[in-house]
């Protein structure tokens, strides 16, 4: 059986069993819109779908109405024509559960390009408009990394010329690369993906971690001989033991970053979150609540164990991606606020070297980056804005004093076009072109 028709039955068994499971809450949610400014429930649009044929799309109405007769096809964040509900709405994706319908009768695919306006799609050039032989689909990997495509363009003051000429060609190239390697599998991950976003997975990783650990407590104090009772009791207190470490864990911003960069600072956080939880539980050990934690020798070997066990996790996880990293270099001591373009070996050493300094002159604030799959991440806690042409937008001549490019030396065209790009701009700009040459635009 062919991938097309693999992914149609799919697409018909997944799109009517979700109607049918979520109608209560697309009920819910078409009252509220009601209810909030007596508005039609629904959005309808005309876009263009598989062989430029054009379609009606459905949405949940998260707009005042007419908004598309007040500004530009596309918003940006804290957009006025935006509802109050409409922002909870976007937030979530749920207002496009509508376009399950869409996906039932046809016109689109749970995963395939997003169709845009007619008036977006006439401005494709002959090479572009390839990715319209793919049938347009609620997700894609371009919707999965411009997911917070509100933010990347709430600075720009041009929002519709800034969209059409530094998002829409990227999300055009994420499509083509898609079509070109689409499989059954890579569907699945990508509405995976769409359905758990990142953090899930690092709350998975680490319910998974602290179990293990709390399981090998009991195993290490029966020298592996662990009788029936052992076994009821780690059921019994495992909640009591996983939950409050993962809450603790979460306070301390555990879920924000990358799991693969690990140092220092995350090793504090994730001691005094472990030391929190140890805290907690020795109070439950004193009656009358004893009975819902385990033996004080358990709970220390615990805590040991956890706090070695997420470590080496991450370490793991650090020493992987530095391997598969293109760039080594050593540490950089540089000198404000400071935006890095670049996520590599090199740009992560600045970012430690200028937080690790006695005297710091320099912070890093952000991080831009070519490839869209860093976006949204917060490496050692900094956030991947979105690509470095954000940096035009207006905010960020009020947020940053200095840009450092620390792109790789073999991508000297894309270094000469940034420098072009922010040459006349009030800020600083700085090449790094490796450790320890900084040269001044």
């Amino acid at each position: 059986m062919s991938y097309a028709v693999i992914k149609r039955w799919f697409d018909i068994l997944c799109s009517g069993l979700g109607l049918l499971v979520l109608s209560p809450v697309g009920f819910l949610i078409g009252l509220s819109i009601k209810l909030s400014d007596r508005g039609p429930v629904f959005y309808r649009q005309i876009r263009i779908g598989q062989f430029g044929e054009p379609f009606c799309i459905w949405k949940f109405r998260s707009m005042v109405v007419n908004s598309d007769q007040m500004g530009a096809q596309v918003t940006k964040e804290k957009d006025p024509r935006i509802t109050r509900i409409g922002r909870l709405l976007r937030k979530t994706k749920l207002d496009e559960l509508p376009q399950l319908w869409n996906v039932l009768v046809g016109d689109m695919s749970l995963v395939g390009p997003r169709p845009e306006v007619p008036r977006y799609a006439d401005l494709y050039t002959p090479e572009q408009r390839e990715i319209l032989k793919y049938k347009p689909g609620i997700t894609d990997m371009a919707s999965l990394l411009f997911r917070n495509e509100e933010m990347i363009l709430r600075g720009a003051g041009d929002v519709e010329g800034f969209y059409l000429r530094y998002c829409l060609p990227k999300k055009i190239e994420l499509n083509r690369q898609y079509g070109a390697r689409a499989t059954f599998l890579q569907d699945l991950r990508i509405i995976l993906q769409t359905i758990c976003p990142y953090w899930v997975g690092i709350l998975g990783i680490y319910f998974i971690t602290l179990t293990f650990s709390f399981w090998l407590s009991y195993r290490l104090r029966s020298d592996f001989r662990a009788s029936n009772q052992d076994q009821e009791e780690f059921t019994h207190f495992l909640p009591w033991i996983v939950l409050p470490q993962l809450i603790l864990l979460i306070w301390q911003g555990q879920l924000r970053g990358l799991m693969s960069y690990f140092s220092i600072p995350e090793m504090r956080r994730t001691i005094i979150a472990l030391g929190a939880a140890l805290v907690v539980q020795v109070g439950l050990c004193y009656p009358p609540s004893g009975h819902l934690v385990p033996t004080r020798s358990i709970l220390l070997m615990d805590f040991f164990l956890s706090f070695f066990m997420l470590c080496g996790v991450r370490m793991a996880l650090r020493v992987m991606r530095e391997r598969s990293s293109p760039t080594r270099t050593k540490p950089l001591p540089s000198v404000r606020r400071v935006a890095l373009i670049g996520t590599g070996e090199l740009a992560t050493n600045l970012l430690l070297d200028f937080a690790r300094s006695e005297n710091p002159a320099r912070r890093v604030v952000a991080f831009f980056d070519d490839d869209p799959h860093t976006w949204h991440r917060r490496p050692h806690d900094v956030p991947v804005v979105g690509m470095p042409e954000c940096l035009l937008n207006l905010e960020w001549r009020e947020q940053i004093d200095e840009v450092i490019v620390t792109l790789p030396a073999e991508n000297a065209a894309r270094i000469q076009e940034i420098s072009e790009m922010l040459r006349g701009l009030p800020l600083e700009v700085t090449i790094a072109s490796g450790w320890p040459v900084l040269r001044v635009l």
